[in-house]
């Protein structure tokens, strides 16, 4: 995957704005897309990983292109081993290092997106599993709820660190058709549209 990110790092340098995606947003962006597919064009997906409006050379498209093809296979295919999944930060990393904060803001993007395909069953089931993700993601971090468990810095630890295995749980009920109906809860917040970069004071 080294090769992958020092590709995207090197097309992020030069054509992305200030507030555009680091490659951890993009494999977190790219991991919400594998759990719940969506259509997007790629002047859509540019923009957002950019971070405005590009221009690609037509030799730096294809180099884009293929990384991202490259990117969604490993995801894929870590979906799909007995090891699990495995973030491309440090998945138990202190909860406001910029890695992991970049990687879930770049999963709840792309849930923002798709939204309504993730609750059309098992709302409370999907509302619960995307709970540590959102806490990671610091988006949310004025919400009373995700305030009270921050105010516990090893709760906040531990729910982090469960990120890897809820996604799994995530993949596996989106690709299981004998899961039933829950009650409808959904996630409260109204997350900005960029993740931010800095981290929490």
């Amino acid at each position: 995957m080294q090769d992958i990110c020092s590709t995207l790092d090197q097309l992020l340098d030069q054509y992305a704005a200030d507030d555009a995606f680091t490659f951890h947003a993009i494999h977190g962006y790219m991991t919400a897309s594998a759990v719940v597919p969506f259509e997007q064009s790629i002047e859509e997906r540019n923009e957002i990983f950019f971070g405005q409006p590009v221009k690609l050379s037509d030799q730096h498209a294809k180099e884009f292109d293929a990384a991202l093809t490259a990117l969604a296979r490993i995801i894929d295919r870590d979906f799909n081993e007995e090891e699990g999944f495995s973030l491309s930060c440090d998945e138990f990393a202190d909860p406001d290092d910029e890695d992991l904060m970049d990687w879930c803001c770049g999963f709840v993007q792309a849930h923002i997106l798709s939204e309504e395909k993730w609750f059309v069953e098992n709302e409370q089931e999907v509302s619960e599993l995307l709970l540590p993700v959102m806490l990671g993601s610091g988006l949310f971090d004025d919400e009373p709820d995700f305030e009270a468990i921050l105010s516990d810095e090893q709760l906040t630890e531990d729910m982090c660190s469960q990120i890897p295995e809820v996604l799994m749980e995530l993949y596996l009920l989106f690709n299981s058709p004998e899961e039933g109906n829950k009650p409808p809860v959904k996630p409260k917040g109204n997350p900005q549209k960029k993740h931010p970069r800095k981290k929490r004071k």
